[in-house]
Protein backbone atom coordinates (compact mmCIF):
# COMPACT_ATOMS: atom_id res chain seq x y z
CA UNK A 1 0.00 0.00 0.00
CA UNK A 2 2.48 2.73 1.13
CA UNK A 3 4.67 1.60 -2.51
CA UNK A 4 1.64 2.12 -4.66
CA UNK A 5 1.25 5.49 -2.62
CA UNK A 6 5.07 6.63 -3.29
CA UNK A 7 4.61 5.51 -6.88
CA UNK A 8 1.23 8.06 -6.91
CA UNK A 9 2.89 10.71 -5.37
CA UNK A 10 5.82 10.38 -7.44
CA UNK A 11 3.50 10.42 -10.36
CA UNK A 12 1.83 13.19 -9.09
CA UNK A 13 4.84 15.53 -8.99
CA UNK A 14 6.53 14.42 -12.13
CA UNK A 15 3.33 15.73 -13.73
CA UNK A 16 3.45 18.99 -11.67
CA UNK A 17 6.97 20.02 -13.15
CA UNK A 18 5.75 18.65 -16.69
CA UNK A 19 2.77 21.14 -16.44
CA UNK A 20 5.13 24.50 -15.15
CA UNK A 21 7.58 23.41 -17.28
CA UNK A 22 5.40 23.76 -20.09
CA UNK A 23 4.06 26.70 -18.72
CA UNK A 24 7.66 28.32 -18.89
CA UNK A 25 8.74 27.45 -22.35
CA UNK A 26 5.09 29.30 -23.13
CA UNK A 27 5.63 32.32 -20.98
CA UNK A 28 9.04 32.61 -22.17
CA UNK A 29 8.34 32.25 -25.83
CA UNK A 30 5.68 34.75 -25.42
CA UNK A 31 6.66 37.88 -22.66
CA UNK A 32 8.97 40.34 -24.73
CA UNK A 33 12.74 40.31 -24.08
CA UNK A 34 12.79 43.57 -22.05
CA UNK A 35 13.86 43.62 -18.56
CA UNK A 36 11.35 45.31 -15.94
CA UNK A 37 12.67 47.52 -14.23
CA UNK A 38 11.59 46.00 -10.79
CA UNK A 39 12.23 48.79 -8.35
CA UNK A 40 12.10 46.50 -4.70
CA UNK A 41 13.27 43.43 -6.99
CA UNK A 42 15.25 42.22 -9.67
CA UNK A 43 14.48 42.65 -12.97
CA UNK A 44 17.61 41.68 -14.44
CA UNK A 45 17.54 37.84 -12.60
CA UNK A 46 14.14 37.44 -13.85
CA UNK A 47 15.74 35.25 -17.30
CA UNK A 48 17.17 33.02 -14.31
CA UNK A 49 14.64 32.20 -12.09
CA UNK A 50 12.73 31.22 -15.36
CA UNK A 51 15.58 28.88 -15.76
CA UNK A 52 15.81 27.86 -12.77
CA UNK A 53 12.50 27.29 -12.58
CA UNK A 54 12.62 25.23 -16.02
CA UNK A 55 15.00 23.52 -14.73
CA UNK A 56 12.76 22.19 -11.37
CA UNK A 57 14.87 24.42 -8.34
CA UNK A 58 12.84 22.91 -5.94
CA UNK A 59 12.87 26.16 -3.80
CA UNK A 60 11.48 28.03 -6.66
CA UNK A 61 9.48 25.20 -8.05
CA UNK A 62 7.79 25.36 -4.13
CA UNK A 63 7.83 28.85 -4.16
CA UNK A 64 5.73 29.48 -7.66
CA UNK A 65 3.60 26.83 -6.47
CA UNK A 66 2.74 28.89 -3.65
CA UNK A 67 1.56 31.48 -5.68
CA UNK A 68 -0.54 29.34 -8.00
CA UNK A 69 -2.49 27.88 -5.66
CA UNK A 70 -3.08 32.04 -4.13
CA UNK A 71 -3.40 33.00 -7.72
CA UNK A 72 -6.13 30.02 -8.53
CA UNK A 73 -8.23 30.87 -5.26
CA UNK A 74 -8.00 34.64 -6.18
CA UNK A 75 -9.63 33.78 -9.57
CA UNK A 76 -12.27 32.45 -7.05
CA UNK A 77 -12.89 35.40 -4.84
CA UNK A 78 -14.70 38.73 -5.84
CA UNK A 79 -12.63 42.10 -6.66
CA UNK A 80 -11.99 44.03 -3.83
CA UNK A 81 -12.67 47.36 -3.03
CA UNK A 82 -12.73 50.27 -0.38
CA UNK A 83 -15.68 51.69 -0.63
CA UNK A 84 -18.18 48.82 -0.61
CA UNK A 85 -18.27 48.03 2.90
CA UNK A 86 -17.38 49.00 6.56
CA UNK A 87 -17.40 51.84 8.78
CA UNK A 88 -17.51 55.69 7.17
CA UNK A 89 -14.77 57.42 8.36
CA UNK A 90 -15.00 60.50 9.69
CA UNK A 91 -15.08 62.39 6.45
CA UNK A 92 -17.99 60.85 5.57
CA UNK A 93 -16.31 60.03 2.50
CA UNK A 94 -15.84 56.26 1.35
CA UNK A 95 -13.43 56.57 -0.41
CA UNK A 96 -11.02 57.29 2.74
CA UNK A 97 -8.89 54.67 3.63
CA UNK A 98 -10.01 53.80 7.79
CA UNK A 99 -8.89 51.08 9.78
CA UNK A 100 -8.53 51.19 13.76
CA UNK A 101 -5.13 50.95 15.28
CA UNK A 102 -4.06 47.44 16.75
CA UNK A 103 -3.02 48.21 20.14
CA UNK A 104 -5.85 50.04 21.14
CA UNK A 105 -8.56 48.26 23.18
CA UNK A 106 -11.84 49.00 25.29
CA UNK A 107 -11.02 50.74 29.08
CA UNK A 108 -12.23 48.10 31.68
CA UNK A 109 -12.92 50.97 33.75
CA UNK A 110 -15.06 52.66 31.30
CA UNK A 111 -15.91 50.00 28.68
CA UNK A 112 -18.06 53.48 26.72
CA UNK A 113 -15.20 55.72 26.96
CA UNK A 114 -11.90 56.29 24.90
CA UNK A 115 -9.54 52.92 24.11
CA UNK A 116 -6.46 52.67 25.74
CA UNK A 117 -3.39 51.33 24.92
CA UNK A 118 -2.41 47.88 25.53
CA UNK A 119 1.44 47.42 23.46
CA UNK A 120 2.03 44.22 21.72
CA UNK A 121 -1.31 43.15 21.94
CA UNK A 122 -3.31 43.13 18.65
CA UNK A 123 -7.49 43.65 18.80
CA UNK A 124 -8.65 41.58 16.72
CA UNK A 125 -11.78 44.21 16.02
CA UNK A 126 -9.65 46.08 14.02
CA UNK A 127 -9.71 43.46 10.98
CA UNK A 128 -13.63 44.74 10.45
CA UNK A 129 -12.00 47.86 8.72
CA UNK A 130 -10.14 48.50 5.33
CA UNK A 131 -7.39 47.10 6.98
CA UNK A 132 -8.98 43.77 5.75
CA UNK A 133 -9.41 45.15 2.41
CA UNK A 134 -6.35 46.22 1.58
CA UNK A 135 -4.81 42.91 2.28
CA UNK A 136 -6.94 41.37 0.58
CA UNK A 137 -6.42 43.40 -2.56
CA UNK A 138 -2.08 42.88 -2.19
CA UNK A 139 -2.82 39.58 -1.68
CA UNK A 140 -4.77 38.96 -5.09
CA UNK A 141 -1.98 41.54 -6.94
CA UNK A 142 1.10 39.63 -5.45
CA UNK A 143 -0.07 36.15 -6.38
CA UNK A 144 -2.01 36.88 -9.72
CA UNK A 145 0.75 39.19 -11.64
CA UNK A 146 4.18 36.86 -10.67
CA UNK A 147 1.42 33.88 -11.80
CA UNK A 148 1.02 35.77 -15.07
CA UNK A 149 4.41 36.61 -16.12
CA UNK A 150 5.84 32.51 -14.95
CA UNK A 151 3.56 30.99 -16.57
CA UNK A 152 1.94 33.17 -19.45
CA UNK A 153 -1.84 32.42 -18.21
CA UNK A 154 -3.46 35.49 -19.54
CA UNK A 155 -6.21 35.06 -17.17
CA UNK A 156 -4.26 35.87 -14.31
CA UNK A 157 -2.76 39.01 -15.54
CA UNK A 158 -7.01 40.29 -16.62
CA UNK A 159 -7.80 39.29 -13.01
CA UNK A 160 -5.01 41.48 -11.45
CA UNK A 161 -5.75 44.56 -14.00
CA UNK A 162 -9.27 44.10 -13.04
CA UNK A 163 -7.87 44.43 -9.39
CA UNK A 164 -5.55 46.97 -9.56
CA UNK A 165 -7.73 49.44 -11.49
CA UNK A 166 -10.88 48.53 -9.13
CA UNK A 167 -8.48 50.05 -5.67
CA UNK A 168 -6.70 52.89 -7.46
CA UNK A 169 -8.12 54.15 -10.86
CA UNK A 170 -11.67 53.48 -11.22
CA UNK A 171 -13.70 56.52 -10.14
CA UNK A 172 -16.68 54.92 -8.45
CA UNK A 173 -14.00 52.77 -6.58
CA UNK A 174 -10.73 53.84 -5.81
CA UNK A 175 -9.06 54.59 -2.84
CA UNK A 176 -8.72 58.59 -2.10
CA UNK A 177 -4.45 58.49 -2.27
CA UNK A 178 -3.86 59.19 1.56
CA UNK A 179 -4.54 57.53 4.73
CA UNK A 180 -5.35 60.06 7.41
CA UNK A 181 -8.05 57.72 8.93
CA UNK A 182 -6.11 54.71 8.96
CA UNK A 183 -4.94 53.41 12.74
CA UNK A 184 -8.06 55.72 14.51
CA UNK A 185 -7.95 54.77 18.07
CA UNK A 186 -11.77 54.63 18.65
CA UNK A 187 -13.23 57.81 21.33
CA UNK A 188 -10.35 59.60 20.18
CA UNK A 189 -10.59 62.41 17.64
CA UNK A 190 -6.97 62.35 16.82
CA UNK A 191 -5.52 61.23 13.45
CA UNK A 192 -2.49 58.86 14.10
CA UNK A 193 0.65 59.19 11.96
CA UNK A 194 0.65 55.29 12.34
CA UNK A 195 -1.55 54.68 9.96
CA UNK A 196 1.14 55.25 7.24
CA UNK A 197 3.18 52.74 8.25
CA UNK A 198 -0.15 50.82 6.88
CA UNK A 199 0.38 51.34 3.56
CA UNK A 200 3.83 50.08 3.00
CA UNK A 201 1.61 46.83 2.87
CA UNK A 202 0.95 47.85 -0.69
CA UNK A 203 4.87 47.91 -1.67
CA UNK A 204 4.66 44.63 -3.77
CA UNK A 205 1.67 46.20 -5.75
CA UNK A 206 4.10 48.35 -7.44
CA UNK A 207 6.91 45.74 -8.89
CA UNK A 208 3.68 44.01 -10.25
CA UNK A 209 2.43 46.90 -11.56
CA UNK A 210 5.80 47.39 -13.50
CA UNK A 211 5.44 43.51 -14.36
CA UNK A 212 2.31 43.81 -16.10
CA UNK A 213 3.31 46.67 -18.58
CA UNK A 214 4.32 43.75 -20.86
CA UNK A 215 0.73 42.74 -20.94
CA UNK A 216 -1.02 44.15 -23.75
CA UNK A 217 -4.24 44.47 -20.96
CA UNK A 218 -2.19 46.81 -19.23
CA UNK A 219 -2.32 50.23 -21.19
CA UNK A 220 -0.06 52.93 -20.93
CA UNK A 221 -3.11 55.03 -19.60
CA UNK A 222 -3.02 52.61 -16.57
CA UNK A 223 0.54 53.04 -16.15
CA UNK A 224 0.35 56.48 -16.39
CA UNK A 225 -2.37 56.71 -13.93
CA UNK A 226 -1.25 54.59 -11.18
CA UNK A 227 1.85 56.16 -11.21
CA UNK A 228 -0.14 59.66 -10.59
CA UNK A 229 -1.80 57.78 -7.74
CA UNK A 230 1.28 57.40 -6.06
CA UNK A 231 3.26 60.13 -6.80
CA UNK A 232 -0.49 62.00 -5.20
CA UNK A 233 0.14 59.75 -2.05
CA UNK A 234 3.96 60.94 -1.92
CA UNK A 235 2.75 64.17 -2.37
CA UNK A 236 0.30 63.46 0.58
CA UNK A 237 2.83 62.01 3.04
CA UNK A 238 5.12 65.41 2.91
CA UNK A 239 2.17 68.00 2.66
CA UNK A 240 -0.44 66.35 5.64
CA UNK A 241 -0.06 67.17 9.16
CA UNK A 242 -0.15 63.26 9.51
CA UNK A 243 2.68 62.28 7.15
CA UNK A 244 4.87 65.36 8.86
CA UNK A 245 3.96 63.56 12.49
CA UNK A 246 4.69 60.54 10.80
CA UNK A 247 7.95 61.73 9.37
CA UNK A 248 9.36 63.03 12.68
CA UNK A 249 9.20 59.75 14.11
CA UNK A 250 12.28 58.87 15.95
CA UNK A 251 11.64 54.82 15.47
CA UNK A 252 10.99 52.46 13.15
CA UNK A 253 7.84 54.59 11.97
CA UNK A 254 10.00 57.37 10.84
CA UNK A 255 12.12 54.91 8.60
CA UNK A 256 9.44 52.82 6.96
CA UNK A 257 8.22 56.40 6.12
CA UNK A 258 11.50 57.16 4.42
CA UNK A 259 11.25 53.75 2.76
CA UNK A 260 7.73 54.41 1.44
CA UNK A 261 7.83 57.83 0.34
CA UNK A 262 11.12 56.86 -1.48
CA UNK A 263 9.67 53.92 -3.27
CA UNK A 264 6.06 55.76 -4.20
CA UNK A 265 8.67 58.57 -5.70
CA UNK A 266 10.62 56.80 -7.80
CA UNK A 267 7.84 55.21 -8.79
CA UNK A 268 5.85 58.23 -9.49
CA UNK A 269 9.21 59.68 -11.13
CA UNK A 270 9.72 62.43 -8.49
CA UNK A 271 12.75 62.06 -8.44
CA UNK A 272 13.88 64.94 -6.39
CA UNK A 273 11.51 64.03 -3.87
CA UNK A 274 13.28 60.55 -3.58
CA UNK A 275 16.80 62.26 -3.45
CA UNK A 276 15.27 64.95 -0.27
CA UNK A 277 14.71 61.98 1.70
CA UNK A 278 17.70 59.65 0.63
CA UNK A 279 20.07 62.99 1.46
CA UNK A 280 18.49 62.99 5.05
CA UNK A 281 19.11 59.24 5.71
CA UNK A 282 22.89 59.57 7.71
CA UNK A 283 21.32 61.93 10.07
CA UNK A 284 18.94 58.77 10.52
CA UNK A 285 21.20 56.23 10.96
CA UNK A 286 23.07 58.32 13.35
CA UNK A 287 20.02 59.03 15.23
CA UNK A 288 18.76 55.11 15.47
CA UNK A 289 21.79 53.16 16.15
CA UNK A 290 24.16 53.29 19.01
CA UNK A 291 27.66 52.99 18.95
CA UNK A 292 27.32 49.79 20.25
CA UNK A 293 24.76 48.73 17.40
CA UNK A 294 21.56 48.61 19.86
CA UNK A 295 18.59 50.55 18.81
CA UNK A 296 17.34 52.13 21.30
CA UNK A 297 14.05 53.69 20.39
CA UNK A 298 12.93 49.86 19.99
CA UNK A 299 14.41 48.96 23.00
CA UNK A 300 11.28 50.32 25.00
CA UNK A 301 8.87 48.25 23.10
CA UNK A 302 7.31 45.25 24.64
CA UNK A 303 8.59 42.89 21.70
CA UNK A 304 12.06 45.00 21.48
CA UNK A 305 14.01 42.33 19.15
CA UNK A 306 11.01 41.90 17.23
CA UNK A 307 11.04 45.55 16.99
CA UNK A 308 14.70 45.93 16.45
CA UNK A 309 14.29 43.90 13.57
CA UNK A 310 11.96 45.45 11.81
CA UNK A 311 13.45 48.54 12.44
CA UNK A 312 16.99 47.36 10.67
CA UNK A 313 14.80 46.20 7.67
CA UNK A 314 13.46 49.44 7.18
CA UNK A 315 17.32 51.04 6.99
CA UNK A 316 18.22 48.27 4.47
CA UNK A 317 15.56 48.69 2.62
CA UNK A 318 15.80 52.50 2.10
CA UNK A 319 19.69 51.73 1.75
CA UNK A 320 18.79 49.34 -1.09
CA UNK A 321 16.30 51.92 -2.73
CA UNK A 322 18.96 54.04 -2.95
CA UNK A 323 20.70 52.28 -5.30
CA UNK A 324 18.33 53.43 -8.12
CA UNK A 325 19.92 57.15 -7.50
CA UNK A 326 23.54 56.37 -6.88
CA UNK A 327 23.45 56.15 -3.25
CA UNK A 328 25.52 53.99 -0.97
CA UNK A 329 24.00 53.94 2.62
CA UNK A 330 25.16 50.87 3.22
CA UNK A 331 28.79 52.46 3.50
CA UNK A 332 28.19 54.93 5.59
CA UNK A 333 29.76 55.13 9.18
CA UNK A 334 30.04 57.86 11.37
CA UNK A 335 32.74 58.75 13.08
CA UNK A 336 31.87 56.39 16.36
CA UNK A 337 30.93 53.77 13.59
CA UNK A 338 27.25 54.15 13.83
CA UNK A 339 25.70 51.93 10.91
CA UNK A 340 23.66 49.87 9.03
CA UNK A 341 25.78 46.94 9.26
CA UNK A 342 26.72 47.55 12.85
CA UNK A 343 22.72 47.20 14.25
CA UNK A 344 22.28 43.84 12.12
CA UNK A 345 25.72 42.41 12.95
CA UNK A 346 24.67 43.41 17.28
CA UNK A 347 21.65 41.66 17.26
CA UNK A 348 22.64 38.32 15.48
CA UNK A 349 23.67 36.13 18.49
CA UNK A 350 20.76 37.05 19.94
CA UNK A 351 18.40 36.18 17.20
CA UNK A 352 20.70 32.75 16.64
CA UNK A 353 20.34 31.90 20.29
CA UNK A 354 23.80 32.38 20.99
CA UNK A 355 22.69 34.83 23.88
CA UNK A 356 19.88 35.62 25.47
CA UNK A 357 18.37 39.07 24.76
CA UNK A 358 18.69 41.25 27.89
CA UNK A 359 15.60 43.00 27.16
CA UNK A 360 11.55 43.23 27.45
CA UNK A 361 10.52 40.50 25.18
CA UNK A 362 6.66 39.52 25.11
CA UNK A 363 6.76 36.81 22.68
CA UNK A 364 9.97 34.93 20.80
CA UNK A 365 10.69 36.90 18.17
CA UNK A 366 9.91 35.81 14.46
CA UNK A 367 12.31 33.93 12.49
CA UNK A 368 10.33 34.51 9.63
CA UNK A 369 11.05 38.47 10.14
CA UNK A 370 15.04 37.45 10.91
CA UNK A 371 14.74 35.92 7.01
CA UNK A 372 13.81 38.72 5.28
CA UNK A 373 16.71 40.62 7.13
CA UNK A 374 19.27 38.42 6.39
CA UNK A 375 18.13 38.44 3.19
CA UNK A 376 18.15 41.59 2.22
CA UNK A 377 21.39 41.87 4.41
CA UNK A 378 22.89 39.58 1.96
CA UNK A 379 21.54 41.57 -0.99
CA UNK A 380 22.31 44.67 0.19
CA UNK A 381 26.04 44.10 1.54
CA UNK A 382 26.18 41.92 -1.17
CA UNK A 383 27.65 39.58 1.08
CA UNK A 384 27.05 36.01 1.28
CA UNK A 385 27.88 36.16 5.14
CA UNK A 386 24.33 36.91 5.67
CA UNK A 387 22.83 34.15 3.77
CA UNK A 388 24.68 31.39 5.87
CA UNK A 389 23.27 33.41 8.53
CA UNK A 390 19.98 32.78 7.11
CA UNK A 391 20.44 29.24 7.03
CA UNK A 392 21.18 29.28 10.95
CA UNK A 393 17.95 30.03 11.81
CA UNK A 394 15.40 27.21 12.90
CA UNK A 395 13.86 25.68 10.22
CA UNK A 396 15.89 27.75 7.80
CA UNK A 397 12.87 29.81 6.66
CA UNK A 398 12.35 31.59 3.50
CA UNK A 399 10.80 35.08 2.57
CA UNK A 400 7.48 35.01 1.08
CA UNK A 401 7.31 34.01 -2.87
CA UNK A 402 7.17 36.61 -4.58
CA UNK A 403 10.10 38.04 -2.59
CA UNK A 404 12.03 34.38 -3.51
CA UNK A 405 10.98 34.73 -7.70
CA UNK A 406 11.25 38.83 -8.04
CA UNK A 407 14.06 39.69 -5.90
CA UNK A 408 16.29 36.50 -5.59
CA UNK A 409 19.60 35.60 -3.95
CA UNK A 410 22.69 35.60 -6.03
CA UNK A 411 23.32 31.94 -7.30
CA UNK A 412 25.17 29.41 -4.91
CA UNK A 413 24.12 31.86 -2.19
Amino acid sequence: MKALFKIHFHYLFLSFLLILGMAFTFAQNNQPNTTPRLLLGQGDQLPRVKAGLAAGNPDLVAALKEILRDADASLKQPVVNVVDEGSLPPSGDPHDYYSYSPYWWPNPENPDGPYIWRDGEVNPDRNTSDISRIEAMVDRVTSLVPAWYFTGNERYAESAVEQLRAWFLNPATKMNPNVQFGQKRRGHNYNSPSGVLEAWRMRWVIDCAILLESFPGWTDEDDEALRSWFSQFATWMVESPTGIEESMQPNNHGSWYNAQLILYALYGKNLNLARKQLDDMPARIFSQVFIDGRQPQELIRTRSLNYSIFNARALITVARLGRHLNYDLFAYRSLEGRSIRLAVDYMTPFILGEKEWPIVQLRPHSNGSAAQLYWNAAKGFQEGKYANLLRKLPESPLPSPIVQLLDPLPEGW
